[in-house]
C-alpha cells in the first residue's frame, strides 16, 4: 500500500504532457480555417457551411452566429476589433458573390461592409493588428496581390496597389494567414504556384514591398501556406503540398533579415505539409497541419513533431493557443 501510495503521489506530482485538449463543436460537418482570441478571452472559429461559433468560456460551450441567410459561405477568415466587433471573410469567386466581409457589433447583428464582383477575384486572409488597422488579401488580379486595407476596425475598406506576381502565383486559403502582420507597420505576404514559393515584405503597411524566394518547393498545389511574424524583421512561414501532404521536402523556413534571406528548418517529423504556426510564448512556437503539429522552443531554429493531430489553422494570445480543423475540430493546446 505504501508503494501504491508513493506512485500515485508521484504520478499526481508529475507535469501534464504538452498536447491538445479538445473542446470540438457540437457538429461534426464543417471544417474550421480560422481561428481568433478576442481581448476578453473568447474563442472565435469559422469555416464551411455559414460557420462562426463563439465560446466565453474556454469552449465548455459555444454558440453560433453569423449574418443570417449565409450559410452557403465559406467563412475563411475572422477577426475581432479592439471595440469587440467582429469579422468575418468570405472565400470564394467574386464573380458569384463570395468576396464579402461581414462586421458585427454584437455578435447578433451584421453588416455587410465590402463586396466585390470583380472577375479573378478570391479573397483569402483576414488580419488586424492593434484593433483599428487591419488587412484582407486576395489573389492576383490583373498581375497585383489584391489588398484591401481597414483603419476603422473593418467599418470601411480601401484598395492598395498590391505587389505584383508572377505569372501562376496565388494564395492558399486554407488557415488564415497567408497575409501576416508584424510589428510597427510590417506586413508579410506568403504564396504558392511558382517553383520556389515566394515572400513579400512591407514595411510601410503597404506602401511599398520587397519580394524573396524560399526553398519551398511549389507549384499550383504547393508553396507557403502561412506565417508568424517574430519582430526585428525575422519571421517564420510554413508550407507544403495539399494534394500530397506527405511530399518530401522542407515545410518550415525562416528569415532574420526582414526577408530577404531564407533558411530551411530541420524538422526532425515526418515531412508534411504545415498550413498555420503561431507564437506561445517568447521561445516557443506551435506549426500545425492535417498530419500533425511541429514545435520550436527556441524560437523557430528547430522544430520537433509532436503529434498526428490533424488542424488548418491556429492562433495564440498570451500562452493561450487554439486550434481548428475539419469536422468540427477545436483543441487548446496543453504544455507541460
Amino acid at each position: 500500500m505504501r508503494v501504491l501510495a508513493a506512485l500515485l503521489a508521484l504520478t499526481l506530482a508529475a507535469p501534464a504532457q504538452a498536447g491538445w485538449r479538445r473542446i470540438d463543436l457540437p457538429r461534426d460537418d464543417v471544417t474550421l480555417r480560422a481561428v481568433a482570441i478576442s481581448p476578453s478571452g473568447a474563442f472565435h472559429v469559422s469555416g464551411g457551411k455559414g460557420a462562426h461559433a463563439v465560446s466565453q468560456d474556454g469552449g465548455r460551450t459555444w454558440r453560433f452566429s453569423a449574418p443570417q441567410g449565409e450559410a452557403a459561405y465559406d467563412f475563411r477568415g475572422v477577426a475581432v476589433a479592439g471595440d469587440g466587433a467582429v469579422l468575418l471573410m468570405t472565400a470564394g469567386e467574386a464573380a458569384k458573390g463570395d468576396a464579402n466581409i461581414f462586421r458585427s457589433a454584437d455578435g447578433v447583428s451584421w453588416t455587410k461592409t465590402f463586396q466585390t464582383t470583380e472577375p479573378g477575384a478570391f479573397l483569402d486572409t483576414l488580419a488586424l493588428r492593434d484593433g483599428r488597422r487591419g488587412f484582407v488579401l486576395g489573389d492576383p488580379v490583373d498581375g497585383r496581390w489584391f489588398v484591401l486595407r481597414t483603419d476603422d476596425g473593418g467599418r470601411t475598406w480601401t484598395r492598395l496597389p498590391g505587389p505584383a506576381v508572377r505569372l501562376g502565383e496565388a494564395a492558399f486559403a486554407a488557415s488564415n494567414s497567408a497575409l501576416f502582420l508584424g510589428p510597427g507597420r510590417e506586413v508579410w505576404i506568403v504564396g504558392g504556384g511558382l517553383a520556389r514559393a515566394r515572400v513579400f515584405h512591407s514595411r510601410d503597411d503597404g506602401a511599398t514591398w520587397s519580394a524573396s524566394e524560399t526553398a519551398i518547393e511549389g507549384d499550383e498545389s504547393a508553396g507557403l501556406f502561412g506565417g508568424m511574424a517574430l519582430g526585428g524583421g525575422r519571421a517564420v512561414v510554413v508550407g507544403g503540398d495539399y494534394r500530397a501532404e506527405l511530399r518530401e521536402g522542407p515545410a518550415i523556413a525562416r528569415t532574420q533579415d526582414g526577408g530577404r534571406t531564407w533558411t530551411p528548418a530541420p524538422d526532425a517529423g515526418t515531412p508534411r505539409l504545415l498550413e498555420g504556426v503561431a507564437r506561445r510564448d517568447a521561445r516557443t512556437l506551435i506549426a500545425v497541419g492535417p498530419r500533425g503539429a511541429s514545435v520550436s522552443r527556441d524560437d523557430g531554429a528547430t522544430w520537433r513533431q509532436v503529434d498526428d493531430e490533424a488542424f488548418h489553422a491556429i492562433a495564440c494570445a498570451g500562452a493561450t493557443c487554439v486550434a481548428a480543423g475539419s469536422r468540427g475540430r477545436v483543441a487548446v493546446w496543453i504544455d507541460d
